[in-house]
């Protein structure tokens, strides 16, 4: 059982790898204006802030996908809620909070980088929600 958990790390850990992949070439498609000082200053300091914004996504979806490695206890593994948890929960809360942020913030009606930050993020959740089904069902054949 312990190999087949590695497994899923593994395969979490790049989907992580690929969709951080993804976010930067998205980020690093976003058009630039250098009419005059002022509109370079403010475009340097929107790529600082998405590759900080990055960094924190990769960040986070390292530690969400080592946390799927849980599951190589007994107790964890056989219950429905913490196994869950362990695929999505941290992710869930980390996209949640920044689903706050952006509601609150009201930039939901603007072209702020948190929405492109968000669709990833909710990406990776429903991809490991995906993955969590994959695991019970081999699971539940295995037992």
């Amino acid at each position: 059982m312990g190999t087949k958990i590695f497994k899923f790390w593994l395969v979490n850990f790049l989907m992580s790898l690929v969709l951080f992949l993804a976010y930067r070439t998205v980020i690093s498609q976003t058009e630039t204006t250098d009419d005059n000082w002022f509109d370079w200053f403010l475009q340097f300091l929107e790529i600082f802030m998405n590759l900080g914004f990055s960094l924190i996504y990769l960040g986070a979806m390292v530690i969400c996908s080592f946390f799927i490695l849980l599951n190589l206890k007994k107790n964890i593994r056989n219950n429905l809620y913490y196994s869950l948890f362990s695929f999505v929960g941290l992710a869930s809360i980390f996209t949640g909070y920044w689903l706050v942020i952006i509601m609150t913030d009201d930039l939901r009606f603007y072209e702020h980088p948190l929405i492109m930050f968000l669709i990833f993020c909710l990406a990776y959740v429903c991809l490991s929600a995906i993955q969590f089904l994959i695991f019970r069902k081999q699971t539940k054949s295995i037992r």
